[in-house]
């Protein structure tokens, strides 16, 4: 899946001779999975129905593995805004050996790298899919850990593996990684097991259907993807995807996302998802989506031959397609190979503007004819008084150089509005296959007359490894000039008749200041307010304050909404009574990796405790008492209950390890004064009730543990009456 370790080669190109094998049995299966168009010594023309809509462009096959450095600053937006990523896919690979090499310490940092990723791309401008890649965390990406290393169910012990998938779903809640917006992918190329899983098919059949069983018994809400096979094969292969999917419906552990990859050359997506729809509907599965994660194959890195990719995935219609790596893996930020890296500096190539012209398509998708080796994308934009047409060709070969043309009929649709005096704006630009490319070279830019609704544009196809993008009407393709980049808090906590202020922070990419007028909308059961125009300074950020309040006892919740023009940006509103929600807690002592900052997560399942007490609180002073949490908040607050949850999961029941003695206090002069307690507490929720106490902090004292050793706690919440 990823790329090369310094010592080792490049993945993709050491396992030609694996896939080649691959390709003669799919050829040969009678399957159904064809061949991809052939070539033909006739001329080519492409034809564009402007009057047949196909659906809505979705850029559905932008996205990226990895791709980002490391903390997921960079690239920065200029270079990967434009190109309108849906989405990423990672684990953080290569960053320390991951839970199955190094336990907890070396899981951690690809953990910071999928929170620091997902924040960059699941949230702000970009809001794109992240497909969480689980074997990367636990170190199987290619290079960490070899066969002699830790897999999961090694000796039939599947402890280490379920303790790990409990670790990573409490820490995805807790980093309210939206279920919406996060997929699961269980593992990455298991086929290919003289890398990625070196253990027998029947030990990753058993992975699969327990981590997906354990993944949505913790999170019902999870969206699975699998299997990532290094590709799409039927009965005769050993790991035929028909048997596969057999397996996940006697198990009950189907996907919500079926996935494979493409990386030998000749094969055609639309084919490939032909047969993985067959597949699905043979067994009532039509409803999961597909995900082609890794594409195209290492001769087809050219702008040329991936326009004619993009043209063939949305005819297959794929809901999710991530490039492959064949280059730097995997911190480096060159979006797989779109960018091209010279020291520090980061330059856009030739495959970057075929993927920034296909994002600039951003209204409809027309019905286009291909013709031998050529297939192209084509689309309208700007209320109709743009259409765009991203060609390209499979081959690459140069045996279908010459003078080629594109007729575009239907453009007397009403529709449409590119039409002036029975004549048309024509734009051909060229994209070139060039490691730095600063703009595509435009080839001819005239009027051409239209005749009963069609217009036919000719050029020369004097580069086979060149993209060719033809423009008609409006000739910009910029994106707009504003974007809004992210809310501050993202949950926002609502208390009843109380205002919250969200700061949405906005850019200008322009270099004059612009007067904007940001509309809101509300969940059900709050009111939210901004002003009627905010000034955001030139080539520079504002802040767009709203407030929300709520308005209602409903703890329904749902999402607030920020809308600039046709930019949207939303965040997720937490309807409560739990005071708690809206304090600042700290602790006696910690440790890591619980925090204090857990106990007021909104999180009360124990069973996400995870390893240290990573799902909640643990002091860290041995055999020693009392301990303390404090909730401290920015006014005085009213409140008459406290519910404390304490560790008492299955494994570690209240009993053996939860707290035993505790107080609930308030300030009283430079002191404490307790208003409720409990002793000899042997259950996992302490609920304590007391007369109405107004204050800014309230402190809950640990005096004794059922352990004996720590104070463990889960959450606290504090309750009005």
């Amino acid at each position: 899946m990823n790329a090369p370790h310094p010592t080792r080669p490049v993945f993709r190109l050491s396992r030609a001779a694996f896939l080649r094998l691959g390709a003669v049995g799919v050829a040969g299966a009678g399957t159904g999975l064809l061949a991809g168009p052939t070539a033909t010594a006739a001329a080519a023309t492409v034809e564009v129905d402007a009057s047949t809509v196909v659906g809505p462009a979705t850029w559905r096959a932008t996205g990226f593995l990895n791709g980002l450095s490391a903390d997921g600053s960079s690239p920065p937006d200029e270079l990967l805004r434009p190109l309108r990523p849906q989405t990423f896919r990672g684990g953080g690979s290569l960053l320390d050996r991951g839970w199955g090499g190094g336990g907890e310490a070396g899981y951690l940092p690809r953990w910071q790298y999928v929170v620091d990723t997902y924040r960059r791309v699941a949230r702000g401008p970009l809001r794109a899919q992240y497909v969480l890649v689980v074997p990367d965390l636990w170190g199987a990406e290619g290079v960490t850990l070899g066969p002699d290393d830790l897999f999961p169910g090694d000796g039939g012990d599947w402890t280490e593996w379920e303790s790990f998938l409990t670790r990573v779903v409490g820490d995805v809640k807790r980093a309210r990684m939206r279920p919406d917006v996060l997929q699961y992918e269980i593992w990455n190329e298991p086929d290919y097991t003289e890398l990625y899983f070196p253990r027998p098919k029947e030990q990753y059949e058993e992975l699969w259907r327990r981590g997906v069983r354990l993944i949505r018994a913790l999170d019902p809400q999870a969206r699975i993807v699998g299997p990532s096979f290094t590709r799409i094969t039927v009965s005769g292969d050993s790991w035929g995807m028909d048997e596969w999917l057999d397996m996940t419906v006697e198990s009950d552990t189907t996907p919500d996302i079926l996935s494979w990859h493409d990386l030998i050359p000749g094969r055609d997506p639309v084919d490939q998802a032909d047969l993985a729809r067959q597949l699905l509907a043979e067994r009532g599965l039509e409803e999961v989506e597909l995900q082609l994660n890794e594409y195209p194959s290492n001769v087809a890195l050219d702008p040329g031959a991936n326009s004619w990719y993009l043209a063939r995935f949305e005819k297959a219609r794929i809901d999710y397609g991530v490039l492959a790596i064949f280059g730097a893996c995997c911190t480096f930020p060159q979006l797989d190979g779109l960018l091209t890296q010279r020291g520090e500096e980061l330059l856009r190539n030739g495959r970057w503007w075929a993927y920034q012209r296909y994002a600039s398509i951003t209204e409809d998708l027309l019905e286009v004819t291909p013709t031998g080796v050529f297939d192209a994308v084509a689309g309208t934009s700007h209320r109709g008084r743009q259409l765009r047409v991203l060609l390209g060709d499979e081959t690459g070969d140069g045996s279908d150089l010459g003078r080629r043309s594109l007729t575009v009929r239907g453009l007397d649709d009403p529709s449409l509005r590119l039409v002036r005096r029975g004549r048309v704006t024509a734009r051909v630009e060229r994209i070139r296959d060039e490691a730095v490319l600063d703009q595509p070279e435009v080839l001819s830019d005239r009027q051409l007359a239209v005749t009963d609704g069609t217009v036919v544009v000719d050029f020369d196809w004097v580069d086979a490894s060149s993209a060719y993008v033809v423009t008609l009407g409006r000739q910009d393709s910029e994106l707009p000039t504003v974007a809004l980049v992210e809310a501050d808090p993202d949950p926002v906590i609502t208390l009843r008749d109380r205002p919250t202020e969200v700061q949405v922070l906005v850019r200008n990419y322009t270099d004059a200041d612009l007067s904007i007028t940001p509309v809101v909308s509300a969940p059900p059961g709050h009111q939210a307010e901004a002003p009627a125009t905010v000034v955001v300074p030139a080539d520079g950020d504002a802040v767009i304050p709203v407030v929300l309040r709520r308005t209602t006892a409903d703890l329904t919740g749902g999402e607030l909404e920020v809308t600039v023009g046709d930019q949207q940006l939303s965040a997720a509103v937490v309807a409560t009574d739990d005071l708690a929600r809206v304090a600042t807690f700290t602790a006696s002592s910690t440790f890591t990796p619980s925090s204090p900052a857990n106990l007021n997560d909104g999180l009360t399942d124990p069973e996400l405790w995870g390893g240290g007490g990573a799902g909640g609180w643990n002091d860290n002073t041995l055999n020693h008492f009392p301990d303390w949490v404090l909730a401290t908040w920015a006014i005085e607050e009213t409140f008459a209950r406290v519910r404390v949850h304490t560790l008492d999961s299955v494994g570690y029941p209240a009993g053996d390890w939860g707290v035993r003695d505790l107080d609930v206090q308030v300030p009283d002069g430079d002191g404490w004064r307790t208003v409720a307690g409990v002793r000899g507490n042997t259950e996992g929720i302490v609920e304590l009730a007391f007369p109405a106490e107004t204050a800014d902090r309230l402190r809950v004292l640990v005096l004794a543990s059922n352990s004996g050793d720590y104070s463990r706690l889960i959450e606290v919440e504090v309750l009005a009456g």
